[in-house]
């Protein structure tokens, strides 16, 4: 067992087209640009696909993990949504788990 404090979790929101935390505004600008990456990315997968635009994202990194998710009224961009940001490498559910469970 490690004896480090396990890092923390950022979470943000996403209301009609704004991404918003309690975060330093620094913050909330780099997982904006992760959030604008990773749909995008996903939308061009659902197109080549036929599948639509994706509901959740997520990519993952040995020291950094950003993943978003929409809370069932749509994938647009104005939709209501949340997204999370933690310093580590994680499990996909868990973190979605954590994103899904904010209020809206």
């Amino acid at each position: 067992m490690s004896a480090t404090k396990p890092a923390p979790l950022t979470v943000f929101s996403l209301k009609e087209g704004v991404v918003e935390s309690s975060a330093d505004q620094t913050l909330v600008d780099a997982f904006a640009a992760d959030f604008q990456g990773l749909r995008h990315y996903g939308n061009k997968i659902g197109e080549s696909l036929d599948l639509g635009s994706p509901w959740t994202g997520l990519i993952q990194e040995d020291d950094l993990s950003v993943a978003y998710a929409y809370f069932g009224e749509g994938t647009s961009p104005n939709d209501p949504g949340a997204g999370a940001l933690i310093g580590k490498k994680t499990l996909l559910y868990e973190l979605l788990t954590k994103v899904t469970t904010q209020p809206n």
